[in-house]
């Protein structure tokens, strides 16, 4: 009896990148992402209206009380070292493309 081998890494990788895609596609198809920017603006807006009303009402005012947080770190050890990673591999590859263009052009002239 032959074993199967599991050697297909490359067509599986492709599956998983175009599943990825397709369902980013159809979030961005449905609207999702309008909904959450929907989302901020009517939270600001209730935020201006209560603004409005602890004035009209003599309340002190806590500008924390009003700021919607947008920015989130997420920063970790795991993303400082794919920015670091990604860095390294971008400054390798444009010199390396520079370099050989650099070769070309001798060759040419």
């Amino acid at each position: 009896m032959k074993k199967k081998k599991n050697s297909n890494w490359f067509k599986k990788t492709i599956s998983i990148l175009f599943l990825l895609f397709i369902s980013l596609y159809i979030a961005l198809e449905s609207g999702y992402y309008e909904a959450k920017a929907a989302k901020k603006t009517a939270m600001t807006e209730e935020s201006i209206q209560k603004f409005e009303q602890d004035i009209k009402e003599g309340k002190p005012i806590d500008l924390e009380s009003y700021v919607y947080e947008t920015h989130k770190d997420y920063s970790n050890n795991t993303t400082d070292a794919a920015i670091f990673i990604g860095s390294k591999v971008e400054q390798f590859m444009s010199t390396g493309i520079n370099d050989f263009f650099n070769i070309v052009k001798s060759l040419f002239t």
